[in-house]
């Protein structure tokens, strides 16, 4: 095979567009340098014809660029030798999305999917020398609107404040058009690499090695390997494993006489690959190379392969589970063993995907890891991710569950759509095959669900039977797609679901569960307390970005909550009074915009704890808790953890703790119901180790002031993957008091606090401490004592550098208790500035009857 790479220096144009569509002049006629991979926007942007939409209210101003027609074109050259082969293909990795592709003027190609690898045959257009490759994109809004008006108009959703589009009836990335957490910046271009191909006789299409067992004494693998063909036959493929050291462990050759070649490899006593938590993550390298009749090489194929078996789990429950009821079970199993998944959902990390590079990957990546998450969800609203994300998943052990890309929408099973999601379906299923931190294939996000619940337009659509809506996606065409492609991987309709359509989806005892009644509705964030998920695999509470990623994207003239700049960059419809009403649930809510920010960031990081730690708590009955989301695309008050800019919000911090490898807890002995009073109160202990954790529970009960009401203490034993639950005798503490469980455990020591009162019931003391900053190698270190009880205290260091960091964070003591803030800075700072009360910060001054800050 002989390639040659596209050049990423292209020319763009604008073509059609309605006539009321508001084109700047300069746009009209213009030749913009263009480059790929890249879209129409960050051309546009690199141009400076357009603003920053991330900035203020740009956004608004680049809505326009959806509704046009573009056209990229460059020069390529291409060679005699090049032209000789049999096949000559012009190759896409990626064209979002309505795409005309001319080679010389003659059109090669067309495509209607963003997510599918595309492959034109232009040996007939091509000529030596110089070609101009033109590819025409149309407008993706009026694709879809045309689509809509073809097929006919289905329930969907998803906008959020954004300009309501159809995103459900064209094959590109949903939150394009604008979601609750995303601005609306419909674009197109050619977002990955794009290269010339020719070949003769064969190729090798795809290899899928589907791990069939892997255990301590074995691993065995069925080889997948696809090739593409022309008359031609004679060829051999040769297939070498070769071990994480570089030993070579396994080798054969077959003939490749058809267009699937199957065979079978077995190692003896193989290293097994572990999600991080339960071992490690060895990587064996597969090598394919495929050889004509002469042995001469057609082709060579790398790829890394974890040795590991991953199946999910239903089965019914053999008896009553602690008053929880009797359902099905719903957990993911690694080489036998039950995993509880700890981790967050994902989104396209930028609404320019092509700007997520695989360093960025890594990072991102790396602090869900730092968070101690073992899964993330790859939403069906985004991508398919670069084959990067899953690479290093697979290096971390990071678990991935994968979505179908299918979300808040009933979808038409009519053509053209039902032969683009099949397409879509297979070459996405067979490109991510080889990657073993994938682990599960997922229909849908939320479009049963909807039919139950979302209006009698959703609902009449299901029990009607007059229209499609993709239930036979869900339930007919991906399943047989994973099973005929990748048989090695487990598949689920929806998320969520409960196993049948003839439960409702959003089951407590039955499959996997969204919970959205805690933000959207109506009381404090304890009513996730009423909750009892086998997996809960959606959930969140907002809190708005970090300060610098936040004053960078909203003028100092709007910095007020309201303002309709910060409502502009919440994409909840409401999502900034929602937001003050869910800090009106705890607090009285403060007029400063400073202390909206901070009490908003605590309000989520103490809903996410509540939420994780009550799933961490009833397991083995619930197996995972992965909440909405890990990450931002751009600068906006949302539910991540990680901001727009890739700043770490207070929420990062405090997953950190909630999902430590070893957790204890105080939270209610059963569960509480909306609007119902706890009760009494237990310590929970969930040891995710694979070893015994033993030690000493210390419990107190405490005023406000410090005063020691109660104390006992009782020896506690955990097994290993296992939860503990201590039932005190009648404690539950009363409004005004404290409830604390210290681990006394030279290895793991820990402690849980219980506040019995809301916030603005509770007579806190006005904050009182000693601050010491002292220099320890390269940084600084604050060291805070409290000479009164103090909750939730952080050092907000990124609001005097944006590029500092400080932990730990959330942190309440009891008066004569001590904290040691760890400060990465390029710069060194003052006692005065660190302790100035806009930086080191606690719920102290929002209580019943505070006055101020002082130390």
């Amino acid at each position: 095979m002989q390639t040659a790479n596209l050049p990423i220096d292209w020319t763009l144009r604008i073509g059609d567009f309605p006539k009321d569509t508001p084109v700047p002049p300069e746009i009209r006629a213009a030749e913009i340098p263009a480059t790929v991979p890249g879209c129409v926007h960050t051309d546009l942007l690199a141009q400076g014809l357009i603003p920053d939409p991330y900035i203020g209210r740009n956004e608004l101003d680049t809505h326009w660029i959806g509704h046009c027609d573009w056209s990229y074109r460059t020069q390529l050259e291409v060679s005699e030798t090049l032209l000789a082969h049999e096949r000559v293909e012009l190759v896409f990795d990626g064209l979002d999305t309505v795409a005309t592709v001319l080679v010389n003027g003659r059109e090669t190609g067309h495509s209607e999917n963003m997510h599918t690898r595309q492959r034109f045959d232009v040996k007939a257009a091509v000529r030596a020398g110089q070609n101009e490759v033109e590819v025409r994109f149309a407008s993706p809004i009026r694709y879809a609107e045309e689509m809509e008006r073809k097929l006919g108009a289905l329930p969907f959703t998803g906008a959020g404040a954004n300009p309501v589009l159809p995103h459900y009836m064209i094959r590109k990335m949903s939150c394009n058009f604008g979601w609750d957490w995303g601005p609306q910046l419909v674009t197109c271009g050619i977002w990955r690499p794009a290269r010339l191909e020719a070949w003769s006789g064969a190729r090798l299409a795809g290899v899928r090695p589907l791990i069939t067992r892997a255990d301590a004494k074995r691993a065995e693998i069925d080889l997948r390997i696809d090739l593409d063909r022309t008359a031609g036959g004679g060829q051999t493929v040769e297939t070498t494993v070769f071990d994480p050291a570089g030993k070579r462990v396994a080798h054969a050759a077959q003939p490749a006489d058809s267009g699937e070649v199957r065979g079978a490899l077995a190692l003896e006593s193989p290293e097994l690959w572990w999600p991080v938590g339960y071992g490690d993550q060895p990587l064996y390298r597969l090598e394919v190379e495929l050889r004509d009749a002469d042995g001469h090489s057609l082709g060579k194929r790398e790829h890394r392969m974890g040795l590991r078996t991953a199946t999910l789990r239903t089965e019914p429950d053999p008896a009553t589970h602690d008053g929880l009821g009797q359902g099905e079970t719903f957990h993911l199993e690694i080489n036998g063993t039950r995993i509880f998944c700890k981790g967050a959902n994902w989104i396209p990390d930028d609404c320019f995907p092509h700007r997520v590079t695989p360093e960025r990957y890594r990072t991102r990546i790396r602090q869900a890891l730092g968070a101690h998450m073992n899964m993330l969800r790859v939403w069906g609203g985004g991508l398919y991710e670069d084959d990067a994300f899953y690479d290093i998943c697979d290096e971390l052990g990071i678990l991935v569950w994968q979505d179908f890309l299918m979300a808040c929408a009933c979808y038409a099973e009519e053509e053209p759509i039902r032969s683009l999601v099949e397409a879509e379906a297979r070459d996405n299923v067979a490109r991510l095959c080889p990657h073993p931190s994938l682990v599960l294939w997922n229909g849908c996000n939320e479009n049963i669900w909807g039919t139950f619940v979302w209006g009698d337009d959703w609902v009449n659509v299901r029990t009607e039977g007059k229209r499609t809506w993709g239930l036979g996606y869900y339930l007919e065409l991906f399943p047989r797609v994973v099973a005929e492609v990748d048989p090695s991987r487990s598949f689920w309709p929806a998320s969520p679901y409960s196993g049948t359509m003839d439960r409702h989806p959003n089951d407590n005892e039955f499959g996997n569960r969204h919970i959205w009644d805690v933000w959207n509705g109506n009381g404090d964030y304890r009513n996730y307390l009423g909750h009892f998920p086998r997996f809960a695999s959606e959930f969140g509470y907002q809190g708005p970005a970090t300060w610098p990623t936040l004053v960078r994207a909203i003028p100092e003239g709007e910095r007020q909550w309201l303002s309709e700049t910060s409502s502009h960059h919440n994409k909840q419809v409401r999502g900034q009074q929602r937001a003050l009403d869910r800090i009106g649930d705890s607090f009285e809510t403060p007029e400063k915009f400073d202390d909206i920010w901070y009490l908003a960031s605590v309000n989520q990081c103490r809903a996410l704890t509540l939420g994780c730690e009550w799933f961490r708590a009833l397991s083995p009955w619930c197996s995972g808790a992965l909440y909405w989301q890990l990450n931002d695309c751009w600068p906006v008050t949302s539910w991540a953890a990680i901001d727009g800019d890739g700043r770490p919000k207070l929420l990062w911090h405090a997953t950190r703790r909630f999902f430590r490898p070893r957790m204890a807890a105080l939270l209610p002995a059963a569960v509480t119901p909306a609007g119902t009073p706890p009760g009494d109160m237990a310590v929970y202990l969930h040891n995710d180790t694979a070893s015994q954790w033993a030690g000493t529970l210390r419990l107190r009960r405490v005023r406000i002031d410090g005063t020691l009401l109660e104390e006992k203490r009782a020896p506690f034993s955990v097994e290993a993957r296992a939860s503990f639950r201590h039932l005190p005798p009648s404690w539950n503490g009363s409004a005004g008091e404290v409830l604390l469980a210290d681990i006394e455990d030279a290895d793991a020591a820990d402690r849980a606090w219980w506040f019995a009162g809301r916030d603005r019931d509770i007579a806190y003391p006005e904050p009182d401490f000693d601050a010491i900053l002292a220099t320890r190698g390269a940084g600084q270190e604050l060291q805070v004592t409290a000479r009164s009880l103090l909750r939730d205290l952080c050092l907000l260091i990124d609001r005097l550098d944006p590029h500092a960091r400080a932990e730990p964070q959330l942190v309440s003591l009891l008066p004569g208790e001590t904290v040691t803030f760890r400060i990465e800075s390029a710069r060194s700072f003052t006692q005065e500035e660190l302790a100035s009360p806009e930086i080191l910060r606690s719920v102290n001054p929002f209580g019943a009857g505070a006055a101020g800050i002082h130390s």
